[in-house]
């Protein structure tokens, strides 16, 4: 009995031993790579007005609003080392690309683009069936330094509760400073199929914003021997470029060109808020599995359906409409390595 006593009391020391070793390894500079697929659900928060009407002046078949958008997958990365004085640099990336959300509606010769540009174009009424169709895809970049404070991992004596947990191993806060872009690419389409009129209707739209700024944060992390708990709020006060472009309406029955392609270019401030919320289950001493939620919010951009002109021809389409957000909300899960 007093030689299985000593075993165990021998077992028992190699793993807090062990422990301590993965513990103290939190507390020394490290390198880390993060893969995370996101899959994020987006608002259309377009301007709230009719893009086909039942008839002229009638009610309307699909408002801006209608089309709504499904999860969508996308990808994040990132790269970054902290050294042994606890100054770190970070570079990322996220990507969310085919974003698309479409809006039908069907009647007997009846549908028409809202007004006053519908009615006196032969292929953009009359319709039996009409589809509006936006799609939008979105990268974004980032390059950060940091400095870390740590509050030093477990102390029996210290004053904060969780320090005082068997298999705490480091509490951080990184302040970050660094640099940050987001390019968003849409595309937006009212299409029009006649009811005994051998033309085709087709309104076609894009727009592109790209957002320049400073970016400012920080990031909290609690590390326990198998769990760590990691957040993030990033904020980015940015110059924004933005571009608009529009098919011309053509009547392909008479070739006639109802009204001509046009584009126009304009710049402003936005903004880029990033917010993240992730639990780490560790594998080892270098992987872990991640699992969180993520808010992502852009101000100051041009969407692409807020570009439809639905002024008399020839005019209208010229003018570009930005200073609108769009708001990405949803679940991440991936892998993290860090050594």
């Amino acid at each position: 009995m007093a030689g299985w006593m000593r075993w165990r009391t021998v077992v028992a020391s190699l793993a807090v031993a062990a422990g301590a070793a993965t513990c103290a390894a939190q507390g020394r500079g490290e390198t880390y790579a993060i893969a995370d697929a996101v899959f994020l659900q987006r608002d259309n928060s377009v301007h709230d007005r009719p893009f086909v009407l039942e008839s002229p002046g009638g009610a309307t078949a699909i408002s801006s609003r209608d089309p709504q958008f499904a999860v969508q997958p996308g990808l994040r990365l990132f790269y970054g080392s902290v050294d042994d004085c606890n100054r770190g640099w970070e570079a990322g990336y996220l990507g969310v690309w085919g974003m698309f959300a479409d809006a039908e509606a069907a009647n007997s010769g009846t549908l028409q683009a809202a007004d006053p540009l519908g009615t006196p174009i032969g292929v953009l009424n009359g319709a039996s069936f009409a589809r509006a169709t936006y799609s939008s895809t979105l990268n974004s970049a980032e390059f950060n330094l940091f400095s870390r404070f740590s509050d030093g991992g477990y102390q029996r004596g210290a004053p904060e509760p969780w320090r005082r947990c068997q298999g705490y191993c480091e509490g951080s806060l990184d302040w970050l400073l660094g640099f940050r872009w987001a390019g968003l690419d849409e595309s937006a389409a009212l299409a029009f199929s006649p009811a005994g009129n051998p033309g085709a209707g087709l309104y076609a739209v894009r727009s592109t914003s790209n957002l320049y700024g400073v970016q400012v944060g920080s990031r909290g992390r609690m590390a326990w021997d198998r769990w760590a708990f990691e957040g993030w709020g990033k904020v980015a006060l940015a110059g924004v470029g933005m571009s608009q472009s529009q098919l011309p309406i053509e009547n392909s029955v008479i070739n006639f060109q109802e009204r001509a392609a046009q584009s126009s270019t304009s710049g402003g401030v936005g903004f880029i808020g990033d917010m993240n919320f992730t639990a780490t289950y560790r594998l080892n001493d270098t992987w872990g599995l991640r699992a969180g939620y993520n808010l992502l919010w852009l101000s100051g951009v041009a969407l692409a359906p807020n570009q439809f002109d639905f002024s008399s021809p020839p005019d209208g389409g010229n003018t570009l409409v930005g200073g609108s957000s769009l708001f990405l909300h949803g679940a991440n899960l991936g892998l993290e390595a860090r050594w």
